[in-house]
C-alpha cells in the first residue's frame, strides 16, 4: 500500500473540512458551504434555446400533438417527468402529450428503435439524450419538429440542413455544445428545468420550482460533478424542498437504510440504486408504473400483505407510489443477485483469462451477465484491476447481417486518463458513447475484438496505473483525536461525485491482539477501537498482513505496529451512531510475540 497527500505543503490539522474542499478542488470553500442565487447561470447562454422556447410556445399555442421520449435511466425519468408535468400543469390534463417508453433494456435515444412515434405527433421533445443520433433525427425530421434538452458531449456534425428541412426543424438545447454556459457539469433535467424556467417568463405561470426536486435526484443519480457551483445549489435546493409524491415515497421506504438522513451520499447509495434496478431489470409494466409514480397520476391498488408471526394476511388499497417504491425495490433486489452471480463468474473467467499487461480489462460477457448490468459490474471489475474495464456483449444486426458488440466501458477513479472515451474513440474499430469516463460501446465488430485490445494496449503503453491514496493527512496514532475525527465527519452532507470522503494516514499504531476481533458471516472483517473511534477494514483475505496476524498470533498479547488508510464517517447500525474509520489499506510494519512464562499445574486443563 502506498500513500501521499493531495498537498505536500498541507498537514496542519486545523480548519480540516475547509482543507479537505480545497484539496477537492474548491478555491473558497465558505462560499461553496453557502450557496446562493448567485450562482444560477443564465438559461440564455445556452445556445438555441430562444428558438427552442419559440418552437414550443408556437406549438402549445396551436394545441399541437406532443410525444416525449423517456430515456432509460433516472435522469431521463426525471427529464421527461418535468416537462410533461409542466405542460399538463399549465396547458390541463386534456392536453394532447404522450410519452413513450423504451421496450428494450439500457436503450437510449433513437437508436433503439425499439418504440414507436405516431404519425400524429407534431412536436418530439427529447430531454437527456439523442445529440447524437443524426441518421435518425434526420429521418423524423421529415415529419416533425424536434426539441432536444441534453447534457451529452456532442461527437457528430450537423448543417444547416440537418436542422432546418423548410417545413421542420430540429433544435438542440444542450450545455456541452454552448460556449458561454460554463457548468458542464449539469444533467439533462437541468437543463430541462433552464427550459422552462424561461417558458414560464413567456407564458405567466408559475410551476417550474415544483420540480427542482427531480432536478437534484437526477443530477446525484448521473453523478454530476457537484464541484460546479450551479449543480450543488440546486442539489440543495431540491432536497430541501422535495414534493414530489413518489420521492417522498421511496425516501420514507428507505428510511432506516438512509437513517433518517435526506443528504446527497444517503440519496445517490439508497435511492438511485433502487431506480436503477427497475429500469434496468424491471418488467415493461413495472418501467411505465414507475414513470406514472413521477408524474404523479394517482392511482391505487390492492395489496395483499403477507402474514407475519404478530399479524395475519390482509388485503390493503396500496397508492401507486408506495406499490412503485415496493416494485422497485423488489427489482433491486433482483438485480443485485443478478450482479452477484456476473461478477464470480467474470472473475472466475479471468482467473485464467486475465492478461495483466493488458492496459484495459476487456471481457466478452456474453454467456456470463445480463447485458442490462453491464455498466455496474464493469465498474466493478474496474476497481478489482485498478485499471479501465470493457464489458461487452454480443448481438446480431439485421440490417448490417453481422454479430456486433456492444457494451460498457468504465474508468477507475483518480486515472491517469482524463478521459478513457476520447482513448476508446482513437481506436480504428471502437466507438464509445456517453460520459468521458461512464459510457457504452457501440457497433464493434466482433472479429475486430483483439485488434480493439491490441490498440488499447498501444495508446496506453505510457500509462502506470497507480495505486498510491491521496490523503487530506497524516497522523501518528497518537494523533488520533476524537474531536479532529468527529470534524471530519461533517463531510457526510457534503460528499458527493468529486468531493470525496476524507481519507487520511494513520502511521505507528502498536496494538495487542486482545484489541482486535474477527468478524462477519464469512470472519473477513477485521474490527477494533481507538479513542472511541471504531476501526473496521471489510472483505480481508490472505493478502492483508493484519489479518494473517490475527488469524496466526498463538497469545493474546503479541503486538503488531501498522500504518493503515482509511476514510471517516459515521456509522449507522441498529441505531447505534459510532464514529468510524473504514481501512481501506494497511501496512504491517513489525509483529512482537508475547513471552508466555506462565507456569501451570499438572491438573490444569487445557
Amino acid at each position: 500500500m502506498k500513500y501521499k497527500l493531495y498537498d505536500e505543503n498541507d498537514n496542519v490539522l486545523e480548519s480540516p473540512i475547509y482543507r479537505v474542499l480545497r484539496h477537492r478542488g474548491i478555491e473558497n470553500p465558505k462560499e461553496y458551504l453557502s450557496p446562493n442565487k448567485n450562482f444560477i447561470l443564465s438559461a440564455y447562454d445556452l445556445d438555441n434555446i430562444k428558438c427552442a422556447i419559440d418552437k414550443f410556445i408556437e406549438h402549445i399555442e396551436k394545441r399541437s400533438k406532443i410525444a416525449i421520449l423517456v430515456d432509460s435511466d433516472p435522469d431521463g425519468y426525471c427529464s421527461a417527468a418535468i416537462i410533461y408535468k409542466y405542460i399538463k400543469r399549465t396547458q390541463g390534463e386534456d392536453y394532447p402529450v404522450e410519452y413513450i417508453l423504451h421496450t428494450q433494456t439500457k436503450a437510449h435515444g433513437l437508436k433503439g428503435k425499439d418504440f414507436t412515434i405516431n404519425d400524429d405527433v407534431d412536436l418530439l421533445i427529447i430531454p437527456d439524450a439523442s445529440t447524437n443520433d443524426k441518421k435518425e433525427l434526420k429521418e423524423l425530421l421529415k415529419r416533425m419538429d424536434i426539441i432536444i434538452l441534453d447534457h451529452h458531449e456532442l461527437e457528430v456534425k450537423y448543417t444547416k440542413k440537418d436542422l432546418n428541412n423548410g417545413e421542420h426543424s430540429l433544435i438542440i438545447v444542450n450545455n456541452q455544445m454552448s460556449k458561454n454556459y460554463t457548468n458542464k457539469d449539469f444533467c439533462g433535467a437541468g437543463i430541462v428545468y433552464k427550459f422552462i424556467k424561461e417558458v414560464e417568463n413567456e407564458l405567466w405561470t408559475e410551476c417550474a420550482d415544483d420540480f427542482v426536486d427531480l432536478v437534484a435526484l437526477a443530477n446525484i443519480s448521473d453523478l454530476m460533478d457537484i464541484r460546479s457551483y450551479e449543480t450543488k445549489y440546486y442539489i440543495d435546493l431540491g432536497l430541501k424542498n422535495i414534493k414530489n409524491k413518489f420521492l417522498q415515497a421511496i425516501i420514507k421506504a428507505q428510511d432506516y437504510s438512509m437513517g433518517g438522513k435526506v443528504n446527497i451520499h444517503n440519496v445517490q447509495f439508497y435511492i438511485t440504486p433502487v431506480l436503477n434496478g427497475c429500469i434496468r431489470v424491471g418488467s415493461l409494466e413495472e418501467k411505465e408504473l414507475l414513470f406514472r409514480a413521477f408524474i404523479e397520476q394517482d392511482e391505487f391498488f390492492e395489496y395483499k400483505k403477507r402474514a407475519t408471526k404478530n399479524k395475519p394476511a390482509e388485503t390493503i388499497q396500496e397508492s401507486i407510489y408506495d406499490r412503485a417504491a415496493r416494485l422497485s425495490k423488489n427489482a433491486k433486489s433482483r438485480q443485485d443477485n443478478a450482479k452477484k452471480k456476473g461478477i464470480k463468474a467474470i472473475l472466475e473467467y479471468l482467473d485464467d483469462k486475465y492478461n495483466e499487461d493488458d492496459k484495459v480489462v476487456v471481457v466478452d460477457t456474453t454467456e456470463l451477465l445480463d447485458k442490462g448490468l453491464t455498466g455496474l459490474v464493469a465498474m466493478n471489475i474496474a476497481e478489482k484491476y485498478n485499471k479501465p474495464c470493457i464489458l461487452l456483449n454480443k448481438y446480431f444486426d439485421k440490417n448490417k447481417n453481422v454479430e456486433l458488440y456492444g457494451g460498457s466501458a468504465r474508468n477507475v477513479k483518480h486515472s491517469p486518463i482524463d478521459s478513457f472515451k476520447d482513448v476508446v474513440n482513437s481506436t480504428s474499430v471502437l466507438n464509445g458513447a456517453g460520459h468521458s469516463n461512464a459510457f457504452g460501446i457501440v457497433d464493434l465488430e466482433v472479429d475486430n475484438k483483439k485488434q480493439a485490445i491490441d490498440e488499447l494496449n498501444n495508446l496506453l503503453k505510457d500509462v502506470v496505473y497507480d495505486a498510491t491514496y491521496k490523503v487530506d493527512f497524516i497522523l501518528d496514532s497518537d494523533e488520533v483525536d476524537f474531536g479532529f475525527i468527529s470534524e471530519l465527519a461533517k463531510f457526510e452532507d457534503i460528499i458527493g461525485t468529486g468531493i470525496e470522503d476524507p481519507m487520511i494516514a494513520i502511521e505507528k499504531f502498536t496494538l495487542p491482539r486482545t484489541m482486535f476481533t474477527i468478524q462477519g458471516e464469512n470472519e473477513d472483517t477485521i474490527k477494533f477501537e481507538y479513542n472511541n473511534i471504531e476501526f473496521i477494514q471489510f472483505n480481508c483475505d490472505e493478502s492483508n498482513d493484519l489479518y494473517n496476524f490475527l488469524q496466526n498470533a498463538w497469545n493474546e498479547n503479541d503486538t503488531v505496529t501498522f500504518d493503515m488508510v482509511g476514510k471517516v464517517r459515521w456509522s449507522d447500525y441498529k441505531g447505534l451512531r459510532k464514529l468510524q474509520i473504514c481501512i481501506k489499506g494497511v501496512n504491517v510494519n513489525e509483529i512482537s510475540n508475547a513471552t508466555d512464562d506462565t507456569e501451570f499445574e499438572e491438573d490444569d486443563v487445557w
